[in-house]
């Protein structure tokens, strides 16, 4: 989609512009300007919303649907960093140090994300200048999460570095889509966990004839959730 929106397609855009917590404070004649420049863009289940190394020229919003931060090894691996969902804004610290993007972007679902071109959103920082604190505030707040889930997960051994991801996913799971069960397949728990796939497929293999979990296509029940928790507390090297 290019050109402005329609009147229509701009309440659409202001709504989720307003949903994400930087913008609270924005003035909503600033907040229409960004509406009216921004891009709305589908991205499919498994497609790069961009790549390592990409020459960053727009920040995004989350609309609806769920993506997964990486970084790629040399070696063709991929780390999951954090995840973004619903009107959570990331890619801005690009734009701003002028830098390409130190990680990549993936749809973990059908994603709709709103992009607004970086000329955009620097003349909004200029325009309300208490956003970069703010920005900064929530850029800190990223990096303590994702340093205490690296750090955690360094010190854990394979059985329980699954098993504190599943714990964790299942959680989040059940905030956002009030379901019982984690979305996320061997491949993509292996990425999560800096494990093998074969490896985490041992573990799912023993916990499902234990009758701590069920596995099916893409997701994974959890049924015991005490003893998932019980191999994370036992699991230090």
């Amino acid at each position: 989609m290019t050109g402005a929106p329609d009147p229509a397609q701009e309440s659409n855009y202001l709504y989720y512009l307003s949903c994400v917590p930087l913008f609270k404070t924005v003035s909503p004649a600033n907040l229409v300007s960004l509406a009216r420049v921004s891009r709305w863009r589908k991205v499919q289940r498994g497609e790069f919303l961009f790549l390592q190394g990409d020459p960053a020229h727009s920040a995004f919003v989350i609309c609806t649907g769920w993506i997964v931060i990486a970084l790629n090894s040399t070696d063709g691996r991929e780390l999951v960093i954090t995840e973004m969902r619903d009107g959570d804004l990331f890619g801005e610290n690009a734009l701003i140090s002028q830098t390409a993007r130190s990680t990549s972007a993936i749809a973990r679902t059908v994603t709709d994300v709103l992009e607004i071109p970086r000329p955009a959103f620097l003349a909004l920082l200029d325009n309300e200048p208490h956003l970069v604190r703010r920005m900064l505030e929530i850029s800190v707040a990223r990096l303590v999460a994702s340093n205490h889930r690296q750090s955690a997960l360094a010190f854990l051994n394979a059985p329980a570095r699954l098993a504190r991801v599943l714990r964790e996913m299942g959680e989040t799971d059940q905030q956002i889509a009030h379901q019982g069960y984690v979305t996320l397949s061997q491949e993509e728990l292996a990425q999560r966990t800096g494990l093998t796939r074969q490896t985490v497929a041992r573990f799912l293999g023993e916990w499902r004839r234990n009758g701590w979990l069920q596995t099916g296509r893409g997701h994974i029940t959890l049924l015991n959730r005490a003893e998932l928790l019980n191999i994370e507390e036992q699991g230090d090297f």
